[in-house]
């Protein structure tokens, strides 16, 4: 919404080229959280399915334990990603926290408030999917990717926050 109150603003025109691209960036964004949603949603399904598989013989127990892997994989892969674009969106909205409408400065805050619960919900399901014990050590390393990813979506939040506060308490107020 702050980009799109900014875009064409002559008062904040100075902002304009920078909230254009802040508005193409999260439009797109926009779309690929719609997609991740989706295929959170066949992640799921898949694993759903996976579980209702039959296991009365060896042959079906190993199908069984393969799709359930898939699944699992599946559905610790797409959380990543929302983590990644989570990411993507709070570095996106930081630039439009210093190239906005003040009057909108809520709603850049909101935004990333938004962007880190999301970094948080994906990173829990990581963790999660992650929790077993595995010879390679590959589930603690993507559980730790997923705190790191969160601990930087928190650092930029609170950059965003910072910068939101400066927008609506300029300094000789604040």
């Amino acid at each position: 919404m702050a980009a799109n109150y900014t875009v064409g603003n002559e008062k904040y025109a100075g902002f304009d080229v920078a909230a254009r691209e802040a508005l193409g960036a999260l439009e797109a964004l926009r779309g690929d959280f719609l997609l991740l949603m989706e295929q959170d949603i066949a992640a799921y399904d898949s694993y759903r399915a996976a579980l209702a598989l039959p296991k009365n013989s060896t042959d079906e127990k190993s199908a069984r334990s393969k799709a359930l892997a898939a699944a699992r994989e599946q559905s610790t892969a797409v959380p990543e990603r929302i983590l990644g674009a989570a990411r993507k969106g709070l570095e996106t909205v930081l630039a439009l926290s210093a190239a906005s409408n003040p009057n909108l400065a809520g709603d850049v805050a909101s935004s990333a408030y938004f962007l880190e619960a999301c970094a948080r919900a994906a990173a829990i399901q990581v963790v999660s999917n992650c929790s077993a014990a595995d010879p390679d050590s590959a589930n603690v390393r993507r559980r730790s990717q997923a705190a790191d990813t969160v601990a930087h979506c928190q650092a930029l939040r609170e950059k965003i926050h910072a910068a939101v506060l400066l927008l609506i308490l300029p300094i000789s107020n604040a």
